[in-house]
């Protein structure tokens, strides 16, 4: 049975995102940080349990100055929602390498052949 190395894991997660309780996204030309839904602290995640609305949730993720500024920005939550929604799919595609797991399309087409 092998182990699972959550330095390794952590280290290559810090590597990949810049920070490792944090990802970032780009929206009107500025960089944007949440907080990382994964590696976030416990405290953090039972708080999240009392968003009842998306302007919450996104509030809650990028904190309540940096809301106000990206809302000033043209931003609105569900936009932060798409951003950690998209940041969750890619994570749940990288394997520990970081490399996709899925196999590349033009594999695919050999294969068919």
């Amino acid at each position: 049975m092998s182990t699972i190395d959550m330095d390794a894991i952590l280290a290559q997660r810090e590597e990949a995102t810049g920070s490792a309780d944090h990802f970032t996204f780009t929206f009107k030309a500025q960089e944007w940080s949440c907080t990382d839904p994964i590696t976030a602290e416990d405290d953090w995640k039972d708080g999240l349990l009392d968003m009842q609305t998306d302007v919450e949730v996104a509030e809650y993720y990028l904190g309540e100055d940096q809301y106000a500024t990206f809302v000033a920005a043209g931003g609105r939550a569900g936009y932060v929602i798409l951003a950690i929604n998209q940041y969750m799919q890619k994570m749940k595609q990288d394997n520990e390498d970081g490399r996709p797991t899925r196999r590349s399309t033009s594999s695919a087409k050999r294969r068919k052949r």
